[in-house]
């Protein structure tokens, strides 16, 4: 080539550019990234996985702890709800004697302990019941009901609400009891506690199978800490330091916590579950060795087709064509192994003999393919791994629906109750007079979507609330809960109260959406169903009495209504799935209703070592697919198309086209290349001329 340059001066006119651009960028990104994947797959795949049976009981007792201060945050309400009712039928009555108002709020309030009657400053002027403490509650601002949860004499827990009675000089101050429901002990005996413990950390009220026995102390005071900011969460202890089960079988300590609120105000207490659970055997080292090997394999394979076939033969023609063209004594072009280098190489030396050679393209695909082979592998492999769901993990969703089903039914059976005190509370009183009390009761009551009172007939007399969906017929006789299966967007569930010595019944129709919210599950899904396997409520969505479709709940609830519950791993809707059911028998308001809780727990949301397994293999198998695709696409807008579209441009000056300019497009080693071969067009023409 007579039309030479000094390479130095060469290579900085061709100024070729770093990253994005360069035949080695790609690849060495691949290389990094799937060095990566290598290292977190060694260590997620090799390593001791994720996940125990130990973790499942802890979020379980998560759960009951948040239920449990849910209760006793109801408990409070229901106290301030029964002292504002009492109150707004009070204020219709007249004014009455502190004795006579005494005798009115401790009939009328049906959880009260104590009632006092104390003027603004706080002295007393009437009480019955139990002392109250009035100096617990502020009485120089009753704007809103106070409330005060605190200790009693006898080692209990009680809440203390104040309100004004009409005339602006005297104060009512109930003290009421706050119920905790009994904790249920496992089949294996272990002692299970509620603690209360105000945010100083002083613990209120020991409540519990085996009060105060077994506690890891630091333990308990760690999670008291926690709870007293608002948080919710558990702690589990070291492994061996729990009590012993029946059989001596170590057990891992586990604290839940929750904080004690009234809505979005703090109650200034926490409550803390303290139990155990069995120590579970350590789960060997994962199975991912091979995969962690075979992963290597693939990114030694891959480096070394991108390399051979595509990478160094472009980096090696970058160096012949700069060494001709600038005119290095006995510089040639080396052996091509690819079609596009040989056919550029050709254009160099005219007369070259050309062979048909694979294209670039063949070793880009080819790599590609075994990166996606390899993530088609895992995920047929690894990623298929089944969840092995040991005993302890069903008996704790069999434990989940029981416990559900016995809030519900509490809650049920609160609403009856409420119902009945309403309908005793407002009898004697003239029609006139039950809005103001029906408004208030709605008002306190969320449980209610609509709560009125009706004549013999059925016709409504007066109404709170949302407008009724039960038809104005005569009621069922007595006082109850009812479910009534007609053409509604929601199921109609309704509660009904006779007035004493009246004709007259109150009826409250339960809010579907607040039934729902008490089948909600950590993860799962909770249904409400009644005898002929409809859906009353659910936690995701639903028809009014939409049969249940999947055949395993069906089965399920069947068992469990005839009395033989029957928890077990089953295949629902394509996924595996812990399935349990509780019935709501128990009280013989609602017996005849026959309703269950079930409960679908899919146990990819289970925190066991078998979905950590393949969570990981399911990410690292998206990874290489991600990077395969990513790298193909670009190797060929930075080296394939760019490539082709020169050696085209080779074809065409070998065949004798010296009149076409080559102009070089990119700065990189095919920009340098393009630029080399357009002095060698340059020099061929200049001798032809």
């Amino acid at each position: 080539m007579s039309n030479t340059v000094d390479r130095t001066s060469l290579e900085r006119e061709c100024a070729e550019a770093g990253f994005p651009s360069g035949a080695r960028v790609p690849l060495v990104v691949m290389v990094i990234v799937l060095a990566l994947l290598t290292g977190f797959c060694a260590m997620r795949l090799s390593g001791q996985p994720d996940g125990s049976p130990v973790e499942v009981v802890a979020r379980s007792h998560q759960w009951f702890a948040t239920n449990l201060a849910h209760s006793v945050g109801a408990s409070v309400n229901e106290a301030v709800a029964d002292l504002t009712t009492a109150v707004k039928l009070y204020s219709g009555k007249g004014d009455r004697s502190d004795e006579q108002t005494i005798a009115f709020f401790a009939k009328n309030c049906p959880h009260a302990r104590g009632v006092a009657v104390v003027d603004n400053s706080g002295g007393l002027r009437a009480s019955a019941g139990e002392p109250v403490p009035i100096e617990s509650v502020p009485l120089d601002d009753i704007s809103s009901v106070p409330v005060r949860v605190m200790a009693d004499r006898y080692g209990g827990v009680q809440a203390v609400t104040a309100d004004a009675l009409p005339g602006g000089n005297r104060v009512v101050v109930v003290s009421s009891d706050l119920t905790i429901p009994p904790v249920s002990v496992d089949s294996l005996r272990l002692p299970e506690t509620v603690l209360l413990v105000t945010d100083a950390g002083e613990v209120v009220e020991p409540h519990g199978t085996e009060t105060g026995t077994g506690h890891d102390d630091e333990l308990v005071r760690q999670a008291a800490d926690v709870a007293a900011k608002g948080e919710t969460g558990h702690l589990v202890g070291k492994a061996g330091t729990g009590p012993p089960t029946a059989d001596a079988q170590a057990t891992v300590p586990i604290v839940a916590y929750a904080p004690l609120t009234r809505g979005r105000i703090s109650l200034g207490m926490s409550l803390l579950l303290v139990g155990a659970t069995p120590q579970a055997e350590a789960s060997g080292a994962g199975t991912g060795l091979p995969v962690v090997i075979a992963l290597l394999g693939v990114l030694l394979l891959a480096a070394v087709l991108l390399l051979a076939g595509l990478v160094g033969p472009v980096r090696r023609l970058r160096e012949d064509a700069l060494a001709l063209a600038s005119g290095q004594p006995g510089a040639r072009m080396r052996r091509q192994w690819i079609s596009e280098t040989h056919r550029i190489a050709g254009a160099f030396q005219p007369g070259a003999r050309q062979r048909r050679l694979p294209s670039a393209v063949v070793a880009v695909v080819l790599a590609m393919m075994v990166l996606l082979a390899w993530s088609g592998a895992v995920l047929g492999t690894i990623g298929r791994h089944d969840v092995q769901v040991p005993g302890q993990a069903v008996q704790v969703t069999q434990r989940l629906a029981a416990t559900t089903a016995t809030g519900l039914r509490r809650s049920l059976q609160q609403s009856l109750t409420d119902l009945r005190s309403f309908a005793a509370l407002v009898s004697g009183t003239d029609v006139a007079g039950f809005q103001p009390a029906l408004q208030e009761l709605t008002s306190r009551r969320e449980r209610y979507r609509s709560v009125y009172v009706v004549d013999p007939d059925g016709r409504t007399l007066a109404q709170a609330g949302r407008a009724p969906l039960r038809a104005e017929e005569p009621l069922p006789p007595g006082s109850g809960l009812h479910q009534q299966s007609v053409a509604h967007r929601v199921p109609l569930i309704y509660a009904t109260a006779p007035m004493p010595g009246s004709n007259y019944v109150v009826v409250g129709e339960l809010d579907v959406v607040k039934l729902s919210a008490l089948v909600r599950l950590p993860g799962g899904v909770g249904r409400l169903v009644d005898a002929e396997l409809r859906t009353v409520a659910a936690t995701v969505g639903y028809q009014a009495y939409e049969p249940l479709a999947a055949e395993p709940l069906r089965v399920n609830v069947s068992k469990t209504l005839k009395g033989v519950p029957d928890p077990a791993v089953w295949e629902v809707d394509g996924r595996t799935s812990v399935v349990a059911s509780a019935a709501l028998y128990g009280s013989k308001d609602f017996n005849d209703l026959q309703w269950a809780v079930v409960v679908e727990q899919p146990v990819s949301q289970l925190p066991l070592p078998g979905n950590h397994i393949r969570r990981t293999a399911w990410l690292a198998a998206l990874v290489s697919s991600v990077v395969g695709l990513v790298a193909f696409g670009w190797f060929l807008l930075v080296l394939l198309l760019p490539l082709r579209r020169l050696a085209a441009s080779a074809d065409r000056l070998a065949a004798g086209d010296t009149a076409t300019v080559i102009y070089p497009q990119r700065p990189d080693e095919i920009g340098t290349v393009a630029r080399c071969l357009e002095l060698h067009r340059q020099s061929v023409e200049r001798r032809r001329s």
